[in-house]
């Protein structure tokens, strides 16, 4: 019976080559689901308009399922325990390369979990105020803080994520206590904020990008090295003095691991090719983003990286599990 086994092991073993060649030699042959970590309508164009042209282009419609919460990391949960067969793709950002080590082992690992296939975009993350709240500088935030610890409160997309990591290290580097207030809607934050119910929200430019246009909101910084051309006249973190409050944070696709190579494959050449796509391009500068092409190999070795690089930059930051 043993004999038997292991016959029938190395038989099984041998066939799945096969299976996943033929498997992607007809893909797709049915409707895609592609996970995306936001709420309906926050957040979710560039994933909508990129997955439109992908269901056109393979003759095969993509049917958008919305997960938000636990800072993206159920939408993580949804994809990497979906079969690996191509049929579900996980749309999301550098966001959950940092979940691992803030939320622990509830967090989903994006390297063991996935297959990476696209990067698509970088955006800037930003800090803005209600300009009822009398502030026009990060100085002067700064200068308010400390006349008032604890009180001022600053709103993110949740705990761990990289709005949450740069409010924490402006405010070690400044010696100030902030009032970190997580919001698992997007559009409720921003609303929020514009209300005047929190003074502070550090985000991505494209969830305000609205409220800036309106007035309704005042960008006072841009966390990252240079500055942006949606925002030229902002300074950066860098300029202000905190240099280590920057991120570069971006949006990608996954497939659950272990999906077949030639389908990974075959999707990120796709991917590239509606990224290059003119209206799509002016697409995304409409929504202050940079678009990106990328290889899953590149993919791959960049989120290793990005992963890897987190224990020392968060110690560094004092930012601790929530």
């Amino acid at each position: 019976m043993t004999h038997l086994v292991a016959a029938l092991a190395i038989a099984l073993a041998a066939f799945a080559p096969v299976a996943d060649a033929q498997n992607a030699a007809t893909y797709p042959n049915r409707p895609i689901r592609m996970i995306l970590p936001n709420a309906p309508g926050a957040g979710d164009i560039v994933p909508r308009l990129l997955g439109d042209r992908l269901a056109a282009k393979l003759g095969q419609p993509i049917v958008f399922e919305n997960r938000p919460g636990a800072s993206f990391n159920i939408a993580s949960e949804v994809a990497a325990r979906s079969p690996a067969d191509g049929y579900t793709l996980l749309y999301s950002s550098s966001a959950i390369t940092l979940l691992p080590l803030t939320l622990g082992p509830t967090a989903v690992d994006p390297v063991a979990s996935f297959a990476p296939i696209a990067k698509v975009l970088t955006i800037p993350v930003i800090i803005v105020v209600n300009p009822a709240f009398g502030v026009r500088s990060l100085d002067d935030l700064i200068a308010m803080a400390r006349q008032r610890p604890g009180r001022i409160a600053y709103a993110t997309t949740g705990v761990g994520t990289l709005p949450h990591l740069v409010g924490t290290m402006i405010g070690n580097r400044a010696g100030i206590e902030l009032l970190h207030v997580p919001y698992a809607n997007i559009g409720l934050a921003a609303a929020n904020v514009v209300a005047g119910e929190v003074p502070v929200y550090v985000t991505f430019y494209s969830h305000v990008a609205g409220h800036l246009k309106s007035g309704a909101l005042v960008p006072i910084a841009v966390a990252s090295k240079s500055r942006t051309a949606v925002l030229p006249d902002v300074p950066t973190t860098v300029e202000l003095g905190y240099p280590d409050a920057t991120v570069e944070p971006w949006a990608g696709f996954f497939a659950p691991a272990g999906t077949p190579r030639e389908i990974v494959d075959m999707l990120g050449r796709e991917f590239n090719a509606i990224v290059a796509l003119p209206e799509v391009r002016d697409r995304y500068f409409q929504l202050g983003m940079d678009p990106l092409n990328s290889t899953p190999e590149r993919f791959a070795a960049d989120l290793r990286a990005q992963v890897a690089s987190w224990p020392a930059i968060v110690k560094a930051a004092g930012l601790k599990r929530d």
